[in-house]
């Protein structure tokens, strides 16, 4: 059986990456070059009884946030997530970011 858990609409990219997995069951990811700005978004699916809920998380700039990320994020005990992305930075060569709930 397979099951589409959400549909994204922007006209850049979707995920690249694998998903990362809670113990809640929510499930993370990072957009290519989605989000408000086009230069990814890190977001997160959340089941529930009637399906999935999709949480835009974070929009990315590509100035000192960064942008593009080619890995998947990892997500702590506490919900803090972390990541990387290609672009932005002091230098433009990338970032190690993390959002915290």
């Amino acid at each position: 059986m397979f099951t589409t858990l959400h549909s994204f609409t922007g006209s850049f990219g979707g995920p690249y990456n694998k998903l990362t997995l809670d113990a809640q069951g929510n499930l993370y990811g990072a957009t290519n070059s989605e989000g408000a700005n086009g230069l990814e978004s890190v977001f997160k699916l959340t089941p529930g009884n009637g399906g999935w809920t999709f949480t835009d998380l974070y929009d990315f700039t590509g100035g000192s946030d960064g942008g593009i990320p080619y890995g998947s994020v990892a997500v702590d005990g506490q919900g803090n997530i972390f990541g990387t992305n290609v672009v932005g930075g002091s230098n433009n060569q990338g970032v190690v970011f993390e959002i915290t709930p």
